[in-house]
């Protein structure tokens, strides 16, 4: 496993990352503010997909970091799972 997955899977094992799914999606250019995911600032010439959670979070994440926490997250229990 490379760093950023691992650094995610941590993460969701934490429960610093939610394993329940956004109430919205929305994508843009990065704001500048660190990755949820690797906690990297996401550049303003990257792509950036901002999620909304019912909890009212936003997060933000790289793309490629966005694809890693929605498989990881299908590996690790949460609300509604076993």
């Amino acid at each position: 496993m490379d760093s950023v997955s691992a650094r995610i899977m941590e993460k969701l094992w934490q429960r610093t990352l939610p394993t329940d799914e956004p109430v919205k999606t929305r994508g843009d250019y990065g704001s500048g503010l660190p990755c949820d995911g690797c906690d990297v600032a996401i550049t303003s010439t990257e792509p950036e997909h901002e999620v909304e959670m019912a909890d009212a979070r936003t997060l933000r994440f790289h793309v490629a970091c966005d694809g890693l926490w929605r498989v990881l997250k299908a590996t690790r229990p949460g609300p509604g799972r076993s």
